[in-house]
């Protein structure tokens, strides 16, 4: 499984989650930006749980945070606490500034779990970089903002990746089955319940509707 960032589109995913999780054992997930988030709660929430967190513990306005603390480090920090509920890995993919390059976080569940997952959520300009050792990070997404590539680099042979249309490039690699969320969500740091809302039921939707499809393609 492979998740995209793009902000407040995280809640599409969640949606789409939900309407499909039961069909869907991953070898592991990865995800860039809010991606990398929702990749790694998959492993701590049940999937109604997730889309519950984004209906009623997402913040409601994500304002420049430059030199304070995210508003989503308590989250953040909070999921990181919960016991593992699935046993597939999550990675997530943070940027790392100097000469830019793109660093995949393969073991995501230890002591620096929240660090790594803030860094890969830092879109530059927004919120702050993140220093992890010697070495500043940014936004994952900035440099791929659907890793697909990567999770067949990784030994993928069968990927499901959902988009949420973030600011990065995308590799030209596609994903066995591509889910993107709708036009009309262009409004990526409007964090307001009502905008939430109708993101999650769009994922729902179109999760539903994907069902009989993924149905067939994971029983091959």
């Amino acid at each position: 499984m492979c998740f995209g960032g793009g902000g407040v589109r995280g809640a599409f995913q969640a949606g789409v989650w939900q309407a499909i999780a039961d069909l869907v054992t991953p070898t592991f997930t990865i995800g860039s930006s809010i991606g990398a988030i929702n990749a790694f709660a998959t492993t701590r929430l049940t999937p109604r749980e997730l889309t519950q967190w984004w209906r009623s513990r997402a913040p409601r306005h994500v304002p420049p945070q430059v030199t304070r603390q995210p508003a989503f480090a308590a989250l953040i920090n909070t999921l990181t606490t919960l016991p593992t509920r699935q046993p597939w890995p999550a990675l997530a993919l943070a940027t790392r500034l100097g000469r830019p390059r793109q660093i995949v976080v393969r073991k995501l569940g230890g002591a620096d779990t929240a660090t790594w997952l803030l860094a890969s959520a830092a879109i530059p300009g927004w919120l702050r970089p993140v220093r992890v050792g010697d070495a500043r990070y940014i936004d994952g997404g900035v440099l791929n903002d659907l890793p697909v590539d990567i999770a067949y680099d990784l030994g993928a042979d069968y990927v499901i990746a959902i988009a949420a249309a973030g600011l990065g490039p995308v590799p030209k690699r596609q994903a066995d089955v591509l889910i993107t969320p709708p036009e009309w969500a262009k409004h990526m740091l409007n964090f307001a319940p009502a905008h939430r809302e109708q993101l999650l039921a769009a994922g729902v939707a179109v999760g539903r509707r994907l069902r009989a499809r993924l149905a067939v393609e994971i029983s091959r």
